[in-house]
């Protein structure tokens, strides 16, 4: 497929036959709770949290990175078996999505740089996406049309009658040829029923003003907590009365800053009560303008990182990313400390892929994301510090499972000095706090079932 495509692939098939689809099961299973009441079924689909493992005072913590949504990179990092449940879930947006032509656009991630025409090396698990969905509206109406945006674009907008349509496109493309009129988006004039992706519809609302989700449909409908990394910081905290994983439990400590001075005043004020600081913007991915302050900064080098950091996601993104900046404390995340592995001393995170399975919420560990680079504290470099596989292979001399490993495999845990239990903790905190988000994202009034 990667030469019909234009570019390489990423093949992930060696980390999936690496996993054990038992002990995905057995983490499902144990982690599976039901839809909060008034949560409709088309309410969420999938979304895969990261999470850090960290140490403080000796103790193993961990802390939520990212909640993330459906567009999730990386489905293919999993078993099969657990792919299929997944797709299958997608499909039903297919059934969601009402009207005699209904219009689904699904967003993938790429292009963020003006005039770069690569595809995403993850392209395909989106075209999974557009097939299962395409499947349903076919089976449903009879009749069905999948286009990329490329091919609208240069059409000049639609032709003939509409047909129910799958569209694939590129998020910082598809913000600049969407419009919002009375909260509804509209794609060169024709209105989108649904639409497959947090990060675009978060910088839809960014760009234009708030979305009617009411109106049309959203996956996931908690699509602000899913881009919006300080929205996601904001559900741990208020679900933190009713988390029973205390590894997990504490509290995050972040500020939401609005505009560049309110950032810059931050990050001088927390540093200058002897934190480090990390800054987070909204609307973006693969770590881009992430930024590091370790302490003994002055003002002309926070004005600097924080003008990378701008610089970066301006370029990269285009409308609707950026603002608002979460600034949170920095924390020193484990390393890989096994004696003889090839990623010996570099940090990692742990990817738990939360989904829904009918009218149930389940969990599964899916990868660890590593660092390309190996950690020194007298010598911090940004490939030691972000654990993000698209931003690792980037430079297109590795890919992407060369700087991940399979968490479902035993292997995997005794290098990461982890247990099932910690990873089945972990996955019942998944659900619970996806549920808790749910909950707290919820319409007003809710009719059960699509």
């Amino acid at each position: 497929m990667a030469p019909m495509l234009g570019h390489r692939l990423d093949d992930r098939k060696v980390v999936a036959r690496r996993q054990a689809s038992d002990l995905a099961s057995h983490y499902a299973l144990a982690s599976e709770i039901p839809l909060p009441a008034g949560v409709d079924l088309k309410d969420f689909f999938v979304a895969p949290l990261d999470i850090l493992p960290f140490r403080r005072a000796g103790q193993r913590r961990f802390q939520l990175l990212e909640l993330n949504g459906t567009g999730i990179g990386g489905l293919t990092n999993m078993p099969v078996d657990l792919v299929e449940e997944i797709l299958d879930t997608i499909g039903e947006i297919g059934n969601a999505c009402k009207g005699p032509a209904p219009l689904v656009v699904v967003a993938s991630s790429g292009r963020e740089a003006m005039g770069d025409r690569k595809p995403s090396h993850l392209l395909h698990e989106k075209l999974l996406f557009v097939d299962r969905i395409a499947r349903a509206l076919e089976e449903r109406l009879g009749d069905v049309e999948i286009l990329a945006l490329d091919s609208l674009v240069a059409n000049g907008g639609w032709r003939g009658p509409s047909r129910p349509t799958v569209l694939l496109g590129y998020t910082r493309e598809l913000v600049s040829h969407t419009h919002v009129i009375c909260g509804m988006p509209r794609l060169f004039g024709r209105s989108v029923a649904g639409i497959v992706n947090d990060r675009f519809l978060f910088n839809l609302t960014a760009a234009y003003g708030a979305l009617d989700i009411d109106s049309f449909l959203p996956a996931n409908r908690c699509y602000e907590s899913g881009a919006d990394k300080a929205t996601a910081y904001r559900h741990v905290n208020s679900f933190a009365a009713r988390n029973t994983f205390d590894e997990v439990g504490a509290e995050i400590h972040f500020d939401v800053c609005k505009d560049a001075e309110s950032l810059i005043e931050t990050v001088r004020a927390r540093l200058g009560h002897g934190e480090q600081i990390v800054i987070k913007p909204s609307g973006t991915g693969h770590g881009d303008g992430i930024e590091f302050f370790f302490g003994g900064e002055d003002e002309e080098v926070i004005r600097e990182r924080l003008g990378r950091s701008l610089a970066v996601v301006h370029e990269r993104y285009g409308q609707g990313a950026g603002f608002p900046y979460a600034a949170t404390e920095y924390l020193d995340a484990e390393v890989i400390r096994t004696p003889g592995h090839a990623l010996k001393g570099c940090k990692f995170e742990l990817r738990i892929v939360v989904y829904r399975r009918g009218s149930m919420l389940r969990a599964v560990p899916s990868i660890a994301k590593v660092a390309p680079e190996v950690w020194d504290a007298h010598n911090p470099t940004r490939g030691s510090l972000i654990n993000n596989i698209s931003a690792s292979v980037r430079g297109e001399k590795t890919g992407g499972a060369d700087h991940l490993l399979p968490l479902c495999l035993p292997e995997t845990l005794s290098i990461l000095d982890l247990d099932e239990d910690i990873l089945t903790k972990l996955c019942r905190w998944g659900t619970g706090y996806v549920a808790h988000v749910l909950w707290e994202t919820r319409r007003q009034s809710s009719t059960a079932g699509l």
